[in-house]
């Protein structure tokens, strides 16, 4: 893949230097082009849904050309069929890890949460697209026995309480997707942006860092309590837990696989509990 991506890269004049992310569905790598740093992503898979998921981050991209948030994003400099370059963002990642491996300060914490905050403010004129059909991933969910039907119907009502609202998140803030700079925090990879019920990006912040981060945990806690998005939070994490548990299904077997999936678990239990509880009071 790495040859793939320095051979498509001098191409297009991008010197490529190291790899810093890799999966199964790309490669990600530093390079110069112009004498500029660069960042530049290689699509290494055919699979449908991950081809799509790159077309919306460059449409994305385009809104953010046409009409650029209030936060640090990249920008494309040249793009393909499978080939991203982008400008290269100051900063080091939150973690490298996609579960936070380390407690974090309450200056970081409130940066983190104060970009995602500003740039859910961000409404472009042309409407982003609502990534998530939460009636569907509901009865997704119960289909597959992550739910059952003492959290069906509470999550359909509830989602029908909360009416159309959505407001605009990254969608997928992973500490690596995270750049901190001093005092400034970039966002990069918006595959999964778009409209979510409020307290998405919250949410799956706690999900990845609660088991390392208790500071960031609370921080999270404290700006639900105080945007007053107790309900839309509380969905978003139960569904999200449902997700991670099932994306570590498909992971090798292995001890940190398995310590992972015991603590998912138990965060389920506990987002069923706090979801039943909303049901009762509403």
């Amino acid at each position: 893949m790495f040859a793939a991506l320095v051979a498509r890269a001098a191409a297009v004049r991008v010197g490529t230097g190291r790899v810093v992310h890799r999966t199964d569905k790309a490669v990600v790598a530093t390079g110069r082009r112009d004498g500029q740093p660069v960042i530049v992503k290689l699509l290494t898979t055919d699979d449908p849904y991950w081809v799509g998921r790159r077309q919306h981050e460059l449409r994305m991209y385009e809104l953010f050309t046409d009409q650029p948030p209030p936060v640090r994003v990249p920008r494309v400099l040249y793009a393909d069929a499978r080939l991203t370059v982008l400008t290269q963002l100051p900063g080091q990642r939150l973690d490298d890890q996609r579960h936070f491996t380390h407690d974090v300060g309450p200056g970081t914490a409130r940066l983190v949460l104060d970009t995602l905050d500003t740039f859910a403010t961000w409404t472009p004129a042309r409407p982003l697209p609502q990534p998530v059909d939460y009636h569907g991933r509901i009865d997704a969910d119960h289909a597959a026995g992550l739910l059952d039907d003492a959290d069906q119907y509470p999550l359909h009502f509830l989602v029908d309480q909360l009416g159309s609202g959505r407001v605009t998140a990254h969608g997928d803030p992973l500490p690596a997707n995270l750049l901190l700079d001093g005092e400034h925090c970039a966002l990069v990879d918006f595959e999964h942006s778009g409209s979510y019920l409020p307290g998405y990006d919250l949410a799956l912040l706690h999900i990845v860092g609660a088991a390392a981060s208790p500071t960031l945990t609370a921080a999270i806690a404290e700006r639900v309590h105080t945007a007053n998005i107790t309900t839309a939070y509380h969905v978003n994490l139960l569904l999200l837990t449902c997700r991670e548990i099932r994306l570590h299904t498909v992971l090798a077997a292995g001890n940190s696989t398995a310590s992972r999936l015991a603590y998912l678990r138990q965060l389920l239990s506990r987002a069923r509990h706090d979801v039943q509880a909303l049901m009762r009071w509403a």
